[in-house]
C-alpha cells in the first residue's frame, strides 16, 4: 500500500489540487478495500448534486468555504472544519466562493 499524488517531500495541502474555472477536479491520495483519500477542488458556483456512501465520510476543509445540505439542513464549513457524514445519507456539496476539501470515505 502506497499514497498516490504526495511528492517525497515537505509540501501544503492545499498546493497538491488546483482550483480551475468552471471545474470540479480530484486527486486520489490512497484506496484500498476499507478506506479512499481523496482531495478536490471546486470553482465558484459548482456543485456536487445528491449523493450518499455506504459507509462515513469525513470532510476537512483545506480552504475557502462550502455549503453542505443534508436532510434539507444547510451546514456551512470554512477553512479548518471537519464534518463527519453518517453512512447511507443523502448529501450535496455547494461552492459559492472556490474552495479545496479532503475527504475520507470509509468503505
Amino acid at each position: 500500500m502506497k499514497f498516490k499524488n504526495i511528492p517525497n517531500t515537505v509540501v501544503e495541502l492545499e498546493s497538491l489540487i488546483e482550483i480551475v474555472d468552471k471545474q470540479i477536479l480530484s486527486a486520489n491520495i490512497f484506496d484500498n478495500e476499507s478506506i479512499n483519500i481523496s482531495i478536490f477542488s471546486f470553482s465558484d458556483l459548482e456543485n456536487i448534486s445528491e449523493e450518499q456512501y455506504s459507509g462515513e465520510v469525513l470532510i476537512y476543509i483545506i480552504s475557502g468555504t462550502c455549503n453542505l445540505k443534508i436532510k434539507g439542513k444547510d451546514i456551512s464549513l470554512k477553512k479548518g472544519d471537519v464534518y463527519k457524514i453518517k453512512e447511507n445519507t443523502l448529501h450535496e456539496i455547494h461552492a459559492n466562493k472556490a474552495f479545496k476539501m479532503l475527504q475520507i470515505t470509509l468503505k
